[in-house]
């Protein structure tokens, strides 16, 4: 009796596009900190760690809304999206800093009301290790998520980077709030508590004003300044009249008006329109299409075609 071979793989790591990978090893990190900081933070006492827990918690759910809109905005365009699906990207960018913001605006309540009720229970050393292997964790997530999500300019993999720098600094404050309780302060746990939420939420500002800026069509000044000496190194092109940007997410979409010879033939304009779209898509980065309006330069023709 032969047997049946079912043709399933696994891809591997190396093999796999450079943003969901990013996305995958973000999502697992995440799911590890998370019961590592629970567990340890409930057992040791410390309001600090607990309360980066739920930091890691929300955590889990932005990265897996940065993972699906990064896989959504990869999707070819079809007759209800033009130009594609790229702005998915830059929703789960903005999703993901609404959570930093309520992230971390409910661990400034949760260290307040400990505050308030008084704290006088010191944190084991437990509690330092994982406030430790956090920052060294996240500081390593943050270099590498960054580093993948400029190359491919990403807002949902830079939104996911920022909040992996957070998460550092978080980290520190939760590692100096647990150290300083240890020597007769334990306010200074739920104290760090407060400060953690305090920095989250304020590190939500960027995604959210970032994203929303793409979504409302802002594009960067100076990637208009490039295309224009881009497009004017071509030696047919007279002037560049207007250069009109649209944002999708990781790439854009621009409009060109330039003036050309108007002697040139049809055909000859024509051609030349094609090569300006070919240098643009070439030497600048991200730029998925270019559409080119061809205005003739000289005096016009005369209107009468029977003359």
């Amino acid at each position: 009796m032969t047997g049946i071979a079912i043709p399933w793989t696994i891809p591997s790591m190396a093999a796999m596009d450079p943003g969901k990978k990013a996305n995958l090893i973000g999502l697992a990190a995440n799911f590890g900190l998370t019961i590592m900081k629970f567990v340890i933070g409930i057992l040791s006492g410390s309001a600090a760690l607990v309360a980066d827990g739920f930091n890691s918690a929300g955590d889990i759910v932005a990265t897996t809304i940065g993972f699906l809109g990064y896989q959504y905005s990869r999707k070819p365009p079809d007759e209800d999206h033009h130009y594609g699906h790229g702005n998915a990207e830059s929703v789960a960018g903005l999703i993901i800093g609404g959570l930093l913001l309520a992230t971390g605006l409910f661990i400034f309540l949760e260290g307040l009301l400990v505050l308030i009720q008084g704290k006088k229970e010191v944190p084991e050393i437990p509690a330092l290790y994982v406030a430790g292997a956090t920052i060294l964790i996240k500081e390593a997530l943050f270099r590498y998520v960054t580093r993948v999500g400029e190359k491919l300019n990403s807002p949902s993999l830079l939104a996911s980077a920022r909040d992996h720098r957070a998460d550092v600094f978080v980290a520190l404050t939760v590692f100096a709030g647990i150290f300083a309780s240890r020597f007769g302060m334990p306010f200074l746990d739920p104290l760090a508590a407060l400060v953690i939420g305090l920095y989250i939420a304020w590190m939500a500002v960027e995604p959210i004003m970032g994203n929303v800026g793409i979504l409302m069509d802002k594009a960067p000044p100076e990637l208009g300044q490039r295309i224009r000496w881009t497009v004017k190194s071509h030696p047919d092109v007279r002037e560049v009249d207007e250069i009109r940007i649209h944002p999708l997410g990781s790439y854009y979409m621009v409009d060109l008006e330039l003036y050309l010879d108007g002697s040139l033939s049809l055909h000859a304009a024509h051609d030349i329109a094609h090569q300006i779209e070919d240098l643009v898509r070439e030497q600048v980065a991200h730029i998925q299409a270019v559409k080119v309006h061809v205005n003739p330069t000289g005096p016009r023709p005369s209107r009468n075609l029977y003359t």
